[in-house]
């Protein structure tokens, strides 16, 4: 193939079970959502760029793909959710709050790319956002939501991190790191599962005094257990956000205990990159990381976002995180014995019967039955071999005989044992029959 013609750098073609197995993803994800009272807003791909860099740091500013009209405006694409629902939000007068999203769809970043841990310059980020409610029920909502996600796609084994951004603000405030440059420490501990505790005390001793930058890496360490994170950082935070801050982590974890949700790790070393979030932040890892080593969710609080957009002093609560799809795709496709290849469950063979059994095909599919047909008319044994190839359950052989009596020789490939179906029985007999021997 001709260089022209070759993929674009950091970017992939999903098909075949790939494709499959990300639409099984997304279905999972939109019925739980729906489930919570979570609806579908859909924002266009492309902002303009004032939008895109309303907010989100000078790392992410410097991987926004930017283009331009033919009217010469400036238009930007965009790099996550969360700005073009805050636009949405502000463009929208008659919302009523609270208000409940989802979204699942393909954002873009000109950046760095690791396609071994899920990481492209288009990838899809399914998100889920609650507005309009300042409470840490929210936040113990959507972990609820996540739990019932991962469990519902067999992704149990997970570790949940979260911090408080004005926790953060506290312990820094205490290292005596100065206000303006508390957002690159923040970005520096955002690297932590990346680099290492190493490599982070690294870029800060760059940045800050050897002391600080020890007092830093003291204080946003983990202790045994949750317990102890909290009432060592208590004896220290003494600024009023950082204290606010506790307070958040303390109410979200008595509302957790309520649920059942025990999982949880205060991480205080958890900094979020994005200069949009305000209180909560929140990621979680698959406690496997031979698979992936980066988070598959990630999101917090960003109360202020909304109405900055708007002009507004009055807040706007908002909390939300994404899954990332990448991610969860590697993982299943690593951790599952069999992938479907094809969403096919009956593919008809006609033996000289092409004609009716157009019809016929038309029939079962009334049924809710997912079928396909040889359309080459191959042999028998061809087309047996292309729908075992496609792990195809079954097929449908039908001759003459067949026709004339309404029915399908269905042969299961798994057994190779085969069974004459009036057509009108087919749903019955594939649902009770699927995986079984006939």
């Amino acid at each position: 193939m001709s260089k022209e013609f070759e993929i674009a750098k950091g970017v992939k073609d999903w098909y075949a079970e790939d494709a499959i197995l990300r639409n099984e993803i997304k279905d999972t994800l939109r019925r739980v959502f729906e489930m919570y009272g979570y609806n579908p807003v859909e924002t266009p791909m492309i902002e303009r760029e004032s939008t895109m860099k309303f907010k989100g740091g000078d790392e992410i500013q410097k991987e926004i793909f930017t283009l331009q009209d033919q009217g010469k405006r400036k238009l930007a694409l965009r790099f996550d959710q969360t700005l073009p629902l805050a636009r949405f939000v502000a463009s929208n007068k008659d919302i009523k709050f609270p208000f409940k999203r989802y979204v699942i769809g393909e954002v873009f970043r000109d950046g760095p790319t690791q396609p071994e841990q899920g990481r492209y310059r288009i990838f899809t980020q399914c998100d889920a956002d609650i507005l309009g409610v300042n409470d840490m029920k929210a936040e113990a909502e959507l972990l609820a939501l996540a739990k019932r996600c991962f469990k519902e796609l067999g992704l149990g084994n997970i570790v949940v991190k979260i911090n408080n951004r004005k926790l953060l603000d506290g312990i820094l405030d205490y290292a005596g790191v100065k206000e303006n440059q508390k957002l690159n420490v923040i970005i520096c501990l955002d690297k932590m599962d990346k680099i290492g505790i190493q490599g982070v005390k690294k870029e800060l001793n760059e940045l800050l005094d050897k002391k600080i930058v020890n007092s830093v890496v003291s204080l946003i360490s983990k202790k045994r257990n949750n317990k102890e994170t909290y009432e060592s950082l208590k004896k220290v935070v003494s600024s009023e956000k950082g204290k606010q801050g506790l307070n958040e982590i303390k109410e979200l974890f008595e509302y957790l205990k309520k649920i059942d949700i025990d999982f949880v790790e205060l991480d205080p070393s958890l900094a979020r990159g994005l200069d949009y979030y305000t209180g909560t932040t929140i990621e979680v890892f698959l406690k496997d990381k031979s698979i992936v080593k980066s988070a598959v969710l990630a999101g917090g609080r960003y109360d202020n976002m909304i109405s900055s957009f708007i002009g507004s002093k009055n807040e706007i609560p908002a909390v939300g995180f994404s899954f990332g799809l990448e991610r969860i795709a590697m993982i299943l496709k690593e951790t599952r014995k069999n992938l479907k290849k094809s969403n096919t469950q009956l593919y008809i063979i006609p033996i000289n019967t092409a004609d009716e059994c157009f019809k016929i095909a038309e029939e079962i599919r009334n049924q809710g039955i997912n079928v396909d047909i040889d359309l080459k008319e191959r042999k028998m044994g061809a087309a047996i071999n292309y729908a075992d190839s496609l792990g195809i359950d079954y097929v449908g052989i039908m001759g003459e005989d067949e026709i004339k009596e309404k029915s399908v020789s269905v042969k299961n490939l798994k057994t190779r044992q085969q069974k004459k179906i009036k057509v009108k029985d087919i749903k019955n007999f594939i649902n009770k029959n699927n995986s079984k021997i006939l």
